[in-house]
């Protein structure tokens, strides 16, 4: 039986490291897999104690903003996140308290106490409590060490002639190599490289008579500016754009240090968790090198969107101007090649960012034709698997049909640099046959994954859209979001009609436009990335998971079906009643409503709690914020879910479902329209 916290109060006179470690020791807890394997009402326990004890400890508050996300995950359940401390617990090593508050910031200070389930919530699953632990489950096989000829080809692909370059350098570099290192904790180890990077650079310097963009930058205590968590770099290759500033969007290449060589999976995750923040902050980057050094052995990543293996940055965004501050960057341009001339678009600004490393890396900006700033545009750049039906194909195909509440087709290409296509294999990796490397295990923990970790090559793909809108959940009044659902219905009804089944309906591909006055685009879907031809050829069977989790069917979820309309107009309800529960923005002051965890559920586990809400909407109905605390609205969604849970759904006739559906959210308009009048 576990004892009681009071019993490990630290005390003055002792270390924090040494009152946890005694803590979990006297309960016979000696590995960090004893600790995970014990029933969860145990864990929950140990968990509490440690908290209390950290709490004791922290007399001066320093750990003020870690202490409440460590209680919020404990209560949730994520304990996988504890792991990384519990590791260092049960370590022989001891740990100063200062190294002990260090750690105890880097790993909850990523978290809110109370996660808003707001867009980047819904579909970023970075957002929530699982953060580091899914962050692990992407990278799982897809990072390979010891890559034959990568490091050849990085220094090769950035100078005609390494050794005649280095060649009066070499003095130095054998005296640094010399050196006989006693301690490699981080800030000797951090001299160390400083001085020898500093001489470097001093040298280059003098030789070009110039100053050079980037510079080399440490700053292992402080906070870097615009990261989506507190984040702190040992050292970077950074642009050189204020001394004032230290920004994640100036990071070029990331430093990760550790003492000890046999941290290199420790070290390997931090890394990416610095690279997940420059691919966010940096949109137009493709791939990022960074560098891991434990003890004495240094080793050299590749990030791209297949995975882990110089700067990534896409060339065919060209910066435009010479007028721009440090913390203002320059305009950009892209020219795509459209018949009979080629137009050139100016950026705007950033609409989206796929959170993540692997995978398609969705980023889309809005932009204006060149000389004429009316004429909008959507740019939406993605990595897609090589051999996967091209969106911009079936936009084109459904945009002649003039398809209403459907984003308008404008353009799309493959994107090629100095005339050669942009994949991953050949053109990112150079060919590297990064496979007769050794998979490097990231992580020891399973998941549930909806799709598999092999390696997936991927073509750079831009589309350019017509339509620009804002998403879905900006809508400012019951009728607005009932209206925008229906449209987006009525889109989707058509999309289906002409031959396409969208199969991604989620809270980000629901868009709405205030300013035009055609009623046919006041509301429209977006990204046909997951779509596929309706009805399918040859009686083929997709009963693979395709869409966002949190929106699924309960259907899909439980891999019964394959994918059909049903499914769609089921995600649709999800997409409105969790818009309800969690917008306007401003209601997210309020706590988080328990229970809406749900990207965080095994997709089976997931299907059965909606399967109750269909049978019991109230349950989630009483949740709404007071915006869409409307009778006529909950009378709708309470109606919508009677029509999903029917036995027989997926036998109607999708004329008649459509039908239904659509004439109960107009008649809530009418509802709400007349007890406003």
């Amino acid at each position: 039986m576990a004892q009681s916290a009071n019993n490990f109060i630290i005390e003055q006179q002792d270390s924090l490291h040494n009152s946890l470690r005694n803590l979990l020791i006297s309960l016979k807890i000696n590995t960090v897999e004893q600790f995970f394997l014990r029933e969860k009402t145990e864990i929950k326990k140990e968990i509490h104690q440690i908290h209390v004890n950290i709490l004791a400890s922290d007399v001066d508050g320093r750990l003020a903003t870690s202490i409440w996300p460590m209680l919020s995950l404990y209560r949730s359940g994520c304990f996988e996140h504890f792991e990384p401390l519990i590791r260092v617990i049960l370590a022989d090593e001891p740990k100063t308290d200062q190294e002990m508050y260090e750690l105890i910031e880097e790993q909850f200070n990523d978290f809110p106490s109370h996660p808003p389930f707001v867009s980047a919530g819904l579909v970023n699953s970075s957002t929530l409590c699982r953060h580091f632990f899914l962050l692990k489950h992407e990278l799982k096989d897809r990072m390979y060490k010891d890559v034959p000829g990568l490091v050849k080809r990085f220094i090769q692909q950035h100078h005609y002639d390494p050794d005649l370059l280095m060649e009066p350098l070499e003095p130095f570099i054998d005296i640094k190599l010399k050196e006989t290192v006693t301690d490699t904790s981080e800030k000797p180890m951090l001299k160390w490289l400083t001085s020898l990077v500093e001489h470097c650079s001093t040298w280059s310097n003098k030789r070009t008579n110039c100053q050079p963009p980037r510079t080399w930058r440490s700053c292992p205590d402080a906070n870097l500016e615009g990261a989506v968590a507190q984040r702190k770099m040992d050292g970077a290759i950074m642009l050189r754009s204020s001394e004032d500033r230290y920004h994640i969007a100036d990071v070029m290449v990331p430093f990760e240090l550790k003492k000890n060589s046999s941290e290199i999976k420790d070290a390997a995750l931090c890394l990416a968790k610095h690279v997940y923040e420059v691919f966010g902050s940096q949109h137009t980057r493709r791939y990022v090198i960074g560098f891991t050094l434990c003890g004495t052995s240094m080793r050299l990543w590749q990030f791209d969107r297949s995975g882990a293996m110089v700067l990534g940055f896409d060339p065919t965004f060209v910066e435009i101007g010479d007028q721009a501050s440090a913390n203002t960057p320059r305009p950009q341009k892209i020219l795509i090649n459209t018949e009979p001339y080629p137009q050139e678009l100016i950026i705007d600004y950033n609409i989206f960012r796929a959170s993540g490393i692997c995978g398609r890396g969705t980023t889309c900006w809005q932009a204006h034709l060149s000389g004429d700033r009316r004429q909008k545009f959507l740019v939406k750049d993605s990595w897609q698997p090589r051999h996967h039906k091209e969106e911009g194909d079936m936009l084109r195909d459904v945009t002649v049909q003039n398809i209403p509440h459907l984003a308008r087709y404008h353009h799309h290409e493959d994107v090629y640099v100095a005339n050669q296509l942009v994949d991953i294999e050949p053109h990112v990796r150079g060919g590297i046959n990064y496979r007769s490397g050794q998979k490097f295990q990231s992580s020891d923990v399973s998941a549930d994954s909806q799709e598999p970790t092999d390696f997936t090559d991927r073509v750079h793909r831009r589309l350019i859209l017509k339509d620009v809108g804002k998403p879905i959940w900006t809508a400012d009044s019951p009728v607005r979001l009932l209206e925008a659902i229906e449209g987006c219905i009525k889109g989707h009804w058509a999309l289906l009609r002409a031959g396409y089944l969208h199969r991604d309906i989620s809270i980000n591909n629901l868009m709405i436009d205030n300013q035009t006055k055609d009623p046919d685009r006041k509301s429209f879907l977006i990204d046909l990335d997951m779509a596929i031809p309706y009805p399918l050829p040859n009686n083929e069977d997709h009963h693979e998971r395709a869409g966002t989790k949190v929106f699924m069917s309960i259907g899909l979820l439980r891999g019964a079906y394959p994918h059909s309309f049903v499914d769609d107009l089921e995600s649709f309800l999800w997409v409105l009643i969790l818009i309800c529960i969690y917008y306007p923005q401003h209601a997210q002051k309020r706590a988080r409503p328990p229970g809406y965890d749900w990207n965080e559920h095994e997709p089976k586990a997931l299907a059965a709690m909606k399967a109750g809400y269909l049978h019991y909407p109230k349950d989630l109905t009483d949740d709404f914020t007071p915006q869409y605390k409307s009778q006529p609205l909950i009378d709708c969604v309470h109606e919508f879910a009677n029509i999903m849970r029917r036995p027989f759904v997926r036998e109607a006739q999708p004329a008649d479902l459509y039908a239904e559906i659509i004439g109960v959210l107009q008649q809530a308009q009418e509802k709400i329209k007349l007890s406003q009048s």
